[in-house]
This record gives C-alpha cells, sequence and structure tokens, in this order.
C-alpha cells in the first residue's frame, strides 16, 4: 500500500507539474499578446480626423454629382416599391387569401435573397466595373417588380419577392463603396445622407404613390397597378448608371495618406470569399457593426409590414391612408439627415469612437420611441413618435455606414458592405419577420412589435457603440497597409530592386482570441533555401499555414513575386506555385503510391497530370519499385517520400516543408536531404521547418529563429549556430533529428 501510495504521490506530482507548465506557458504568452503594442497612429494621421472641414459642395465637386445622384434614384425607385409591398400588404393579403405568418415569410424572403445575391455580387464588384453590375442589376429588378403584379398565388409572389430580392442585392456591394470611393472623408457622412435622403424621399413618396394608384383604380386587385407602374421607373436609372464615371479603389484613403493615388500595382489575385470575410470578422470594431446590425434587423424588416397590419386592424385606415402615415412618417429624417450629419462629420473629424457611440445612442433611442408610438391611443401621436425615431435610425445608419468605410481596408470594402447586408436581411430581417408574425398570431401585432423592436434596437444600438473603443486601432492597420503598399511600390521603382519569392510584412495572426504571430516579417529570395527553427509553440507551423493560406491573418500582408495574395484562397496559391507538404501524416494510408499520385494531381488535367506525375516519381526509384503498394505498407521514410513526390506534382514555386524529418531515422533523413539539394541545386525556392539545428545548417542558406510568435533572429544559419542562446532553444540533432 506504501508503494501504491508513492506511486499516486508521483502521478499526482507529474499532473500538477504539467498543469503548472501548461499555465506558465499560457501566461507567458498572454503577457506577450498584452506587451505587443497595439496599432494606433496618431490622429493627424488617421485619414479624415483632425483635417480641415471641406463644404458638401466642395465634395460634389470633387466626385461628381451625376454619381451620387444615379445612385441616390436607384434607391428612390427601390424605395418605393419596398414601400408598395409594405402598404399594400393587406390588400395582397385578401386578394392570396394567405396569414400574416405567410405574408411575413414573403416579406422576409428579400432578406433571404441579400444572403444569396450580396456574395456572390460582392465578389464580382471586386474583379469588375461595378457600374455594369449595377445596371444589370437595376434591369433585372425592372422585371421582377413587374411580375409582382401578375402573382395569382403566394407561391408566385414569394417567386417574384425572390428575384427583387437578388437583383436589388447589389445596392449594399457596389453602391456604398462607390460612395466611398467617389467622395472625400472629410465629407464623407454629409454624402452618405444625401444617398439616404434619396432613398428617404422615396420612402415618403412610395405609399402615397402605392395608394394613390391603389385607390385611383378600381377593384379588389388594384395593387397589382402600382407594380406594373413602378416596374418601368428602373430604365431610365439603368441607362444613366451605364454612362457613369467610375472612380478608383480607395483613392480617397490613397489621396488622404499618402497625398497622392499609388501607381497601378501588379495585378492581384481574385480575393477569395472565405478568406474575405473571415479577415472581416478580425476587424474588432467591424465584428460590432456586424453583430448589433443583426440584432437590429429583427426591427428593420419587422417594422413596415406590420405597422401596416396594426394600423388597418387597429384604426381602420385604407391603403390611401396607411400612404398618407407612411409618408408623414419618412418625411422628417430628411431634414433630420440635412442637421446631424454634419455633425456627425465634424465629431468625426475629432473623434472617431465619439461618433461611433452617438450613433449607437441613436439607434437604441429609435427602439424606444417606436415602441412607445405603437400605445399612443390616436394616429396622430404614433405618427410623431414614429417620425422621431425614424429620423434618429436614419442619422445613425449615416454613421454606420461612414466609420465603416474607415475601418474595412479598400480591397474588402464590396465583401464589408455584403456582410451588412446579408447580417441586416438574413439573421435579423428574415427570422424577425417571421418571428413577429408568428407572435402577432399568439399576443396581437402590437405585442408582437413590443417584444422585437425594444430589445433588438437596444441591443443593436450597444454592440455598435461597444465597438467604438477598437475604431482607432482599425483605421490605424488601414493606413499601414497603405503606407506599406507605398513603401513597398516606391523600392520597386528603384533600378536594382529585388523581388522577394515570398514576402511577409507586419502579419499578425489568432486562433480565437489568442494571439499567435506578432507583426512577423519576412523575406525569402528566389532560389534560397530558408531554416525556419524556433521552439515548440513559437507559431513556425502557424506561419507557414498562413503562407500557404491555410489560416487568415489578421493584419499584414503577402505577397508572392510582388503580387498581393493575402486574400487568395489555398487552391489558388497552390496553382499559382505555393506548395506545403506537412508533417507527418500527409499520405492516403488506404491508397496505393499511383492513387496517391493522381489525389495530387487533381488540378490537371489527364495527360498533364500523368507527365506530372511520371517526373515527381522519377525522383523517388524506391516508390518506382512499389507503385502498386498501399501507402500504408511503407516505411515512414518512403512515405515522407511519397508525399514530397506529391508535393512536387505542382511544379512549385515555392516548396514549403513542415518537419522533413519529423519521426524518422538519421539513415532516412539522409536520403531526404539529398533529394532537397538536388531541388536546391535546380533552384527552387523552399522554407524548410525544423526542429534539428543539424539538418537545418547542412541545408539552409539562411535561418530564421521564431520564438512566441515573433521573430528573433533573421541571419545566415551558420550564424544562428554560433549564437548559444538561440542554439541552446533548439533541439539539436545529437538528440534525435525528429525530437520536439
Amino acid at each position: 500500500m506504501s508503494a501504491d501510495a508513492d506511486d499516486h504521490a508521483v502521478a499526482r506530482g507529474s499532473a500538477a507539474t504539467l498543469a503548472a507548465t501548461v499555465l506558465a506557458e499560457e501566461s507567458l504568452r498572454h503577457q506577450a499578446q498584452q506587451a505587443a503594442p497595439a496599432v494606433v497612429l496618431p490622429d493627424d494621421l488617421l485619414p479624415g480626423v483632425g483635417s480641415d472641414a471641406i463644404s458638401l459642395r466642395q465634395a460634389m465637386r470633387a466626385g461628381g454629382a451625376a454619381l451620387l445622384i444615379t445612385l441616390g434614384m436607384s434607391r428612390v425607385v427601390d424605395s418605393i416599391e419596398l414601400a408598395a409591398i409594405s402598404v399594400l400588404a393587406p390588400d395582397i393579403q385578401k386578394t392570396l387569401h394567405v396569414s400574416d405568418a405567410v405574408i411575413a415569410a414573403i416579406g422576409g424572403a428579400f432578406g433571404v435573397l441579400f444572403l444569396v445575391g450580396s456574395i456572390p455580387i460582392s465578389t464580382l464588384a471586386d474583379r469588375h466595373p461595378r457600374k455594369l453590375i449595377a445596371a444589370a442589376s437595376m434591369a433585372c429588378w425592372s422585371v421582377f417588380v413587374f411580375a409582382t403584379g401578375f402573382a395569382g398565388a403566394a407561391f408566385y409572389l414569394f417567386l417574384a419577392r425572390l428575384g427583387v430580392g437578388i437583383s436589388q442585392s447589389y445596392a449594399l456591394p457596389v453602391n456604398q463603396p462607390l460612395i466611398a470611393d467617389g467622395y472625400p472623408i472629410e465629407a464623407r457622412s454629409r454624402v452618405f445622407a444625401v444617398y439616404n435622403g434619396m432613398e428617404v424621399a422615396g420612402r415618403t413618396a412610395g405609399p402615397l404613390i402605392a395608394g394613390g394608384l391603389a385607390g385611383a383604380i378600381a377593384g379588389p386587385e388594384s395593387w397589382r397597378w402600382a407594380f406594373w407602374v413602378i416596374a418601368f421607373a428602373g430604365l431610365p436609372v439603368t441607362i444613366a448608371t451605364l454612362r457613369l464615371k467610375e472612380p478608383r479603389r480607395g483613392r480617397n484613403e490613397m489621396n488622404a495618406v499618402l497625398g497622392a493615388e499609388l501607381a497601378p500595382a501588379m495585378a492581384e489575385l481574385p480575393v477569395s470569399v472565405g478568406v474575405a470575410f473571415e479577415r472581416l470578422r478580425k476587424i474588432r470594431s467591424f465584428h460590432f457593426f456586424l453583430t448589433g446590425i443583426a440584432a437590429l434587423g429583427f426591427a428593420l424588416f419587422s417594422i413596415p409590414l406590420f405597422l401596416n397590419l396594426y394600423l388597418e386592424d387597429h384604426f381602420g385606415l385604407t391603403a390611401w391612408h396607411r400612404g398618407i402615415v407612411g409618408s408623414a412618417i419618412a418625411a422628417p429624417s430628411i431634414a433630420a439627415l440635412a442637421f446631424a450629419a454634419p455633425r456627425i462629420d465634424r465629431l468625426y473629424r475629432r473623434s472617431p469612437p465619439a461618433s461611433l457611440v452617438f450613433v449607437g445612442t441613436m439607434i437604441g433611442a429609435f427602439g424606444v420611441l417606436l415602441v412607445a408610438g405603437l400605445f399612443m391611443p390616436n394616429v396622430g401621436l404614433l405618427v410623431v413618435f414614429f417620425a422621431l425615431g425614424t429620423a434618429l435610425a436614419q442619422c445613425g445608419f449615416v454613421g454606420v455606414f461612414a466609420v465603416a468605410s474607415s475601418v474595412i481596408p479598400y480591397r474588402l470594402r464590396s465583401r464589408g458592405a455584403a456582410m451588412l447586408g446579408v447580417y441586416v436581411t438574413v439573421f435579423g430581417g428574415f427570422f424577425g419577420a417571421v418571428l413577429t408574425g408568428l407572435l402577432s398570431e399568439a399576443i396581437g401585432r402590437r405585442g408582437a412589435m413590443t417584444l422585437v423592436v425594444l430589445p433588438s434596437t437596444l441591443v443593436g444600438g450597444a454592440l455598435i457603440a461597444f465597438g467604438a473603443k477598437y475604431v482607432r486601432n482599425d483605421i490605424s492597420q488601414c493606413v499601414e497597409e497603405l503606407l506599406e503598399e507605398k513603401a513597398e511600390t516606391d523600392r520597386m521603382l528603384e533600378s536594382d530592386a529585388e523581388v522577394a519569392a515570398i514576402q511577409v510584412r507586419n502579419l499578425d495572426f489568432s486562433y480565437g482570441n489568442v494571439q499567435i504571430l506578432f507583426d512577423v516579417n519576412l523575406d525569402v529570395h528566389q532560389g534560397e533555401t530558408v531554416a525556419l527553427l524556433g521552439t515548440n509553440g513559437a507559431g513556425k507551423s502557424t506561419l507557414l499555414r498562413v503562407i500557404s493560406g491555410l489560416g487568415v491573418p489578421s493584419r499584414g500582408v503577402i505577397r508572392l513575386h510582388g503580387r498581393t495574395i493575402t486574400y487568395a484562397e489555398p487552391e489558388l496559391r497552390a496553382r499559382i506555385g505555393i506548395v506545403q507538404l506537412m508533417g507527418g501524416n500527409a499520405v492516403f494510408g488506404s491508397l496505393s503510391v499511383d492513387e496517391n499520385m493522381r489525389m495530387a494531381a487533381f488540378l490537371y488535367d489527364a495527360t498533364d497530370a500523368k507527365r506530372r506525375s511520371e517526373a515527381s516519381l522519377g525522383r523517388f526509384p524506391v516508390l518506382t519499385e512499389r507503385r502498386r503498394s498501399l501507402a500504408k505498407d511503407l516505411s515512414g521514410g518512403q512515405q515522407q517520400m511519397l508525399a514530397l513526390a506529391m508535393a512536387l506534382v505542382h511544379e512549385p514555386e515555392v516548396l514549403i516543408i513542415d518537419e522533413l524529418s519529423l519521426g524518422l531515422a538519421p539513415v532516412t533523413v539522409q536520403g531526404l536531404l539529398e533529394i532537397v539539394r538536388d531541388l536546391k541545386e535546380h533552384g527552387l525556392t523552399m522554407i524548410i521547418v525544423e526542429q534539428s539545428l543539424n539538418v537545418a545548417l547542412s541545408i539552409a542558406d539562411r535561418a530564421i529563429f521564431m520564438e512566441k510568435g515573433q521573430v528573433k533572429f533573421d541571419g545566415p544559419a551558420q550564424e544562428l549556430a554560433e549564437r548559444d542562446d538561440l542554439a541552446r532553444a533548439v533541439f539539436l540533432g545529437s538528440t534525435g533529428a525528429g525530437e520536439g
């Protein structure tokens, strides 16, 4: 028993020691993260902050009035149509014999198509002229609005609304970035206010137009004529959009930060949807914009529809009278925008965070006023409260768009605007409308709107205001990217400039809230072999994953031969020459050698795949002899050879090898090293992670040593060996090639 007790004591001691070690390492990492300086530049270096005021007329002259007027008119006609569907909802409901929940789901279908439409349209907007996308979308909008008037059943109305939704999903990913690129930052809130004001004008006129058309034509289905007439309004807007002069992406930020527009850079790779969205979610202030907008969406899409149902049910208003109420609620927002926008611009120039707190406060007040209006005893008082609340919300949206344009890198603005649309319409709009419809049938329309509107607006406003604490840092990172891009552009203009095969600048990376990489900078030159060394958990493998596209950085830029690839997806990086060989299980054990090679060559046609596979296998005679053997039956060294052969199928520009010697006997490692040396002699650029300093020194031209996510040494491999403090931190070859 005494021996057992001793064993238990040892076990407890070992567990305690292990726990203490883990906690100590986590504490050190946390301290490193806290010690890493945030990227916060002085206000005079932030675009639009602390600068002189400019008038709206000057801003319009700089960007051209035609751009703003045309984009604004597209929102006018769309707002008229949206007002029509809300005002005429009771008449449509009677004609098609549908319940509140069904009409709410049809209304929410518009939101679903923002998800389906905004994302692919934002992809197109980053690659093609945005005015062409806007014109094509407006033409489709006219067709689907016209089709709405022909709907003979709920299903066909649902399809028509899907079409209207997808054709209008361009509004955020195209119009918002065009305005941000077209007009100076100092007047951005006022320009957005004019744009939003035109939308409000459409919303003001829409109920009168829809109600007037329905009232002027006799019959229970007079609502159809409203959609037929409105559909034709999109045609002149389509023609005007095609005639626009499109501004360059990011030109205002370039002028504000650099004093001039950058020279056109080498053609960049297409921005991947997944990578772009992941990068955007790592912009902390924008993350709170998204969550706040999602909460707010529960109210925004429920109010117009159910207010009209409530007005008919509670006050007995006809379509014409509901149209008058809708116009009376919307009209004061135009005056409010004219009053508030200059003040938001002024507040932004003084303190961007303060402007966002102001915006969040207005959005919270918007919900309180709307709920109070629902309990007013007559229509007049309801209109007063709703008009005040709507005016505050409109002013708040202007501030959100202006600040969001500043914290999102200009290359990602279309994706960022699409995300705002997705969050507000899908997470908030669709579910909010359906939830309100279900609650309406249980507790009545006023109770349903109260339960949905009040918490969603208070939470949404609070989240947006909370994001203000990160705004300066996020704007600073956008400035830093521009400054780095300018420095690299200037460097490349020098006569003796050398283009690195791989270039990493200012790179940060996090897993969730845990930051792993801190301000990493490195260059790997053409034909160079670089050994990436460091302690366990130093971030070596993470850095390789980010370079090959398997991880999305929260800051920084990555280039291949001078071409920015930061937002390119892993498959595209592999196609253009970045290939990574993962340590450990990098083969399919249940497949033969030949089948593994065919899997590796799936990107290529049959003839090219066969040529590549044969050329790659030719470097490994032992594998050629065992082509039909299963990979799991090969030795560890042979499996690593097969993994290397699979990587070489892609004929890489840059080969990344993570743990070449992992778990292998020294004699096997020597065989692999001979192959690597041969690749080096043929000019292949390689980055190799190694725990063994001896292995690294035998193949590398240069060594990079990392510790706690930072580069501590970058220089000749032999020089690293002479640094006792660093060499001791690396597992030496004498301790086993695969250790660590």
